[in-house]
């Protein structure tokens, strides 16, 4: 008898563990979530979509690119922050040795972005898509890691 309730206790535990585990595997765990991935690419880009929330940031320019305080001229711009980190990789034909893989990006600088008809669409805290492709800073007046080329900008819906 006492054998018998033994293996039943063992059938209930190993059940717990099997649904435990199961529902586990049902959360969507940002632990666990990889950050999707592009790429970099220098002779043909690859335009893809991405989607967030619009800042307006401002960092020191000429002459030091140190310290407004100090008489550096402000440098205003716009950055995409992501809704989801991505990673960013480098093309294995890419030979831009600044297109290295960067990973966990969640904000980029956004180029190009002030010609109609995306021009009337910065506001700060807007939600929207954005599709272009990704470069890497290259010079002083690129501040994030990763910058994105806009060829269409749309309002999202949340």
């Amino acid at each position: 008898m006492n054998e018998i309730n033994q293996k039943k206790q063992q059938n209930i535990f190993m059940t717990q563990i099997y649904l435990i585990t199961l529902l586990f595997s049902l959360i969507e765990n940002p632990l666990l979530a990889k950050n999707p991935i592009y790429h970099f690419e220098q002779v043909k880009p690859e335009i893809t979509a991405l989607a967030g929330t619009l800042e307006k940031q401002t960092f020191p320019g000429l002459p030091g690119y140190e310290s407004i305080k100090n008489g550096d001229h402000p440098e205003k711009g716009w950055y995409l922050r992501l809704i989801r980190p991505i990673d960013v990789e480098a093309s294995k034909s890419d030979t831009d040795p600044n297109s290295s893989t960067e990973k966990n990006i969640k904000i980029v600088q956004l180029a190009n972005c002030y010609t109609s008809p995306e021009k009337k669409l910065l506001r700060e805290k807007k939600n929207v898509w954005v599709k272009g492709y990704f470069f890497h800073a290259l010079t002083g007046h690129h501040h994030s890691r990763v910058l994105f080329w806009v060829e269409k900008m749309e309002e999202r819906t949340r």
